[in-house]
């Protein structure tokens, strides 16, 4: 099955390969993006059916309504919006934007015959992250478990934290979306391969949705997002695996802590720990999960926090303590290094 294909047309050579580019590394392997500034070379794309979307300057618009193919066009200074006579996007705006708006006009067809979807037979294995404890390490086990598995198959971190310390963490205060947005798109339907891709964040082989900013981000009618979700990012984003940091709050996510084949709770030695651990996983036994869940230890070696002290962790005691628990597991070979 081939990727749906968009075509970007001006006369702008720099312009159009840079858009393009950006294009191509926001949506990863989701989408291909075809790069104009001859109307012949778009012309005889089209005519081989190789586009099935246009964004291209309002000189293209006659080649792009002759072979009948979704067009938006890249104007100069007109608002954006869908108007009587076509689709309207300001080129002269950053390229995230103009991603932005072509979702927004184009999700649809966006979301077409490219989206990868995970084969039938490799369902997508989710692995919880969860402990009543806080600093405990839960985000540093998440992206380092994230980054491991993500080195081997495609493997995609979710956090549901409600003061998430993850976008500080990466040195990523503005991400280019947060998790409830894709929520939102699941919640009407619209949820593509191509929305997801456009919403990650990376770090090395680590891919990963930038938190809620407001913590009531992360109910609907005051319940915590359903499995439903998560099942739908796993199989539009083609993830073999999704790694759920249940966050501080456990409250209402049994369903979520029941999606999870294995459960990995993060403890520590304080006596008030100790007995909030106790209670925990009584709390598991209860809801029929305590085989599901192990107990691990998480050096903490991060120091000030930021991308290049993670680094350091993940090659060092931290990186060493989750690859052995990802071994045992069976998750990692015995000679993963």
């Amino acid at each position: 099955m081939r990727r749906t294909c968009i075509g970007i047309y001006g006369g702008e050579g720099e312009y159009v390969r840079k858009l393009a580019g950006y294009i191509r590394r926001r949506c990863g392997d989701g989408l291909e993006v075809k790069a104009f500034t001859r109307k012949e070379a778009l012309r005889e794309c089209l005519e081989a059916g190789g586009l099935d979307c246009v964004l291209t300057e309002t000189d293209g618009e006659a080649i792009c309504a002759e072979y009948g193919v979704w067009t938006a066009f890249l104007s100069e200074g007109a608002s954006a919006g869908a108007k009587a006579d076509g689709i309207y996007i300001d080129k002269y705006q950053s390229a995230e934007q103009i991603w932005r708006l072509l979702l927004k006009f184009g999700g649809e067809r966006l979301k077409g015959a490219g989206t990868p979807l995970a084969a039938a037979d490799a369902a997508p294995v989710f692995i919880g992250i969860a402990s009543p404890l806080h600093g405990c390490g839960r985000t540093s086990l998440g992206l380092c478990v994230g980054r491991m598995l993500g080195q081997r198959e495609r493997t995609l971190l979710v956090t549901l934290d409600e003061f998430s310390c993850l976008p500080e963490i990466m040195g990523e205060p503005d991400a280019p979306a947060e998790l409830s947005e894709l929520y939102y798109y699941y919640s009407q339907g619209e949820l593509s391969g191509i929305r997801i891709q456009s919403a990650l964040c990376r770090w090395g082989e680590a891919e990963y949705l930038a938190p809620v900013r407001e913590p009531e981000d992360l109910y609907r009618d005051g319940n915590p997002y359903e499995a439903g979700f998560f099942r739908a990012l796993a199989m539009e984003g083609a993830y073999r695996y999704v790694v759920l940091d249940l966050g501080g709050s456990l409250c209402g996510k049994g369903e979520l802590l029941g999606l999870c084949g294995r459960i990995y709770v993060p403890e520590q030695d304080a006596p008030g720990d100790l007995v909030r651990l106790r209670r925990f996983h009584g709390w598991l036994e209860g809801m029929g999960l305590s085989e599901r869940a192990l107990r691990c230890r998480i050096p903490w070696e991060m120091g000030r926090g930021g991308p290049e002290n993670l680094r350091l962790a993940f090659l060092a005691k931290t990186g060493a303590a989750v690859r052995a628990l990802l071994q045992k597991d069976g998750f990692l070979p015995k000679e993963a290094g």
